[in-house]
């Protein structure tokens, strides 16, 4: 399983605006700081405003801050709104599914089985959990990463 760099992208926008612990966090500063392309987090920063896991503040001066207690949102549930569907094998989507063996096969219980302790362990973990080493994130975004080849990280004021 390899989930979509969306997931990743919105779980990192998460995690900075909780250890901004309610000030703005702009865009481009996530950016800057991960080397991630500004237009993807602008998507990301959006449908999060949307769901209501962010305060977007339009303007010059603008920037997201989290809309919910850190330790309210858990990784599970940003996983199932972020990943189309979590269907590891055909035969999960009936309406596609044309494997003959659907009804004696038991690989697609397997996965289902994992899949499923994938996301229990994931509901046991919250954003507040992944802000928790707040200072061990700041020392690796503010010293060179090996291979690093982006502007200067800009979140050191986290």
């Amino acid at each position: 399983m390899r989930l979509t760099s969306y997931s990743n992208y919105a779980l990192r926008i998460l995690m900075v605006a909780a250890m901004r612990r309610g000030e703005l966090v702009t865009v481009q500063d996530v950016a800057d700081s991960f080397g991630i392309s500004k237009a993807h987090l602008v998507k990301c920063v959006h449908q999060l405003g949307v769901w209501g896991y962010l305060e977007n503040v339009r303007g010059r001066s603008g920037g997201f801050r989290l809309a919910k207690d850190a330790g309210a949102i858990t990784v599970g549930e940003i996983i199932r709104k972020t990943e189309d569907g979590l269907d590891l094998v055909e035969c999960f989507d009936a309406e596609t599914n044309t494997c003959p063996l659907i009804d004696v096969c038991r690989l697609g219980a397997l996965f289902k089985k994992a899949c499923q302790a994938f996301l229990d362990v994931l509901d046991e973990t919250t954003i507040a959990d992944m802000a928790a080493n707040r200072g061990e994130v700041l020392s690796a975004l503010n010293n060179d990463w090996p291979g690093r080849t982006h502007a200067p990280r800009r979140l050191g004021a986290l």
